[in-house]
C-alpha cells in the first residue's frame, strides 16, 4: 500500500470522510512519526509495507491525534501489534 492509500485509511480510522483532505498535512506527519517509531522497533521496511502493517499505523495515527503538546501515548493494542509485526520481521515473514 502506497502512503495516498495508507492516508485515506488514517482519514477513516479517525472518522472523517475519505474524501476529506483538509487535515492531510497533520495525518502525513503523524504517519512519519509511527512509521518511525515502528521501524525504531524493529519492524522491518519490508513488513512496514506489508499490507499486514495497515492497521497497525491506522491505530498509531489514531493514538497520537489528541495528544497534548510534547507528549506521546501509544495504546497498549499499538504495542502489541508492532511487537507481533517486529517479530515476523525476525523470522523473514515480511
Amino acid at each position: 500500500m502506497n502512503d495516498e492509500e495508507l492516508l485515506i485509511q488514517c482519514r477513516i480510522g479517525l472518522g472523517m470522510s475519505a474524501a476529506t483532505t483538509a487535515m492531510d498535512g497533520a495525518i502525513r506527519q503523524k504517519m512519519l512519526l509511527v512509521k518511525s517509531f515502528m521501524l525504531g522497533a524493529g519492524v522491518s521496511e519490508e513488513m512496514l509495507s506489508d499490507p499486514a502493517s495497515i492497521g497497525t499505523i491506522v491505530v498509531g495515527v489514531t493514538d497520537t491525534w489528541n495528544l497534548s503538546a510534547g507528549e506521546i501515548k501509544f495504546s497498549p493494542i499499538f504495542y502489541t501489534l508492532v511487537t507481533q509485526l517486529a517479530a515476523r520481521s525476525l523470522v523473514g515473514d515480511g
